[in-house]
């Protein structure tokens, strides 16, 4: 079988990486593991695209340039944004569609960009990957494409999170994990800790202007002895933080796939989190889950996981297994499949 060339978008990967980056990376992994594929990367590692001025020259001139320089088989577009000159065949990872959602709140500008003009480009993708059925049923719905044009591929937690060895901290907390954007719905998490006595709230991730919202609720509500906002982490703190965590708060109102309460299954900690429909499909009947924006819920979901987690070992063991269904290689088995789709 001939030897396919693959140009793979991982400047996400770089500088802060967030979700974003983490699949870049590990996706690049898994290709680079096989035999049947050259992988050239697609990256400025010095580029810091969390701006929105510098994220449009990166989407528009420097990685089509890039990718135009590789003379790949196939270009694969990682960040969820296509350039208009993009080489073909192409491929566009669109873990969700949070900005077309208005999940996302922005300044008018990147509301353009990110939510009418990538919607038109995405439309021109030759493949669309999607992490779930759920987003790949929004994805053709609201984009009002063929279904054959969108595969699932999902999404992969790494070994390293099945070797975390907890040991939960007292006094005990509770740890939240994502970018601090409103649709995380972090206000309900601080609402929830707050209505139970002794409990703490570690929560990490990139800030944005939202933060400025939560920090102020923390000061409302009194709990600033008890609410650590600790912005971005390393992966080494933050896998020591899954270890001294009593369980993963994830009370997010809209996701594309879900990575954090993922590797919360795989590193056995509870998780709390949000009853939606993508929510359920990753993570099956292995979590407590409470409706979105429901205070009383999660606050009751964290008294039973602080009153007594032997009763949730069953749950826990489940999810364990469940976790290791998601692995990189099986994900970039699926993408190689798109790949040859498109050559052949």
């Amino acid at each position: 079988m001939k030897r396919l060339v693959v140009a793979l978008e991982t400047q996400f990967a770089y500088v802060r990486p967030t979700g974003l980056g983490t699949y870049a990376r590990k996706l690049a992994q898994a290709l680079r593991a096989r035999s049947d594929v050259l992988l050239v990367e697609i990256a400025y590692s010095q580029l810091d695209v969390w701006r929105f001025d510098r994220r449009l020259v990166w989407d528009q001139i420097v990685a089509p340039f890039f990718a135009r320089r590789a003379r790949a088989d196939v270009t694969h577009f990682t960040g969820g944004t296509l350039p208009l000159a993009a080489p073909r065949p192409n491929v566009l990872s669109l873990h969700d569609l949070a900005w077309l959602d208005g999940a996302v709140r922005g300044r008018p500008y990147s509301r353009f960009y990110f939510g009418l003009v990538q919607r038109r480009l995405a439309r021109r993708a030759d493949r669309i990957v999607a992490d779930t059925l759920t987003a790949r049923d929004e994805i053709v719905s609201r984009l009002e494409i063929g279904p054959a044009r969108v595969a699932v591929c999902g999404a992969g937690v790494d070994g390293e999170w099945f070797g975390i060895v907890r040991h939960p901290e007292e006094p005990a907390y509770v740890l939240a994990v994502g970018t601090m954007e409103e649709r995380k719905d972090l206000e309900t998490a601080v609402r929830a800790v707050a209505s139970v006595p002794g409990v703490r709230l570690i929560s990490v991730g990139a800030p944005t202007a939202y933060a400025l919202r939560i920090a102020e609720l923390v000061r409302a509500l009194g709990v600033g002895d008890r609410v650590l906002l600790a912005g971005y982490v390393c992966q080494e703190r933050l896998q020591a933080l899954y270890a001294g965590a009593s369980a993963l708060i994830f009370p997010s109102r809209y996701e594309g796939f879900g990575l954090p309460p993922l590797q919360a299954l795989a590193a056995g900690l509870p998780v709390i989190a949000s009853d939606i429909p993508v929510l359920r499909e990753v993570l099956g009947d292995c979590a407590l889950f409470a409706p979105p924006g429901d205070v009383d819920a999660f606050a009751s979901a964290i008294r039973r996981v602080l009153a007594d987690e032997r009763s949730l070992r069953p749950m826990i063991e489940r999810g364990r297994m469940r976790a290791r269904d998601f692995s990189w290689a099986g994900v970039a088995q699926r993408v190689v499949g798109v790949y040859r789709s498109l050559v052949s």
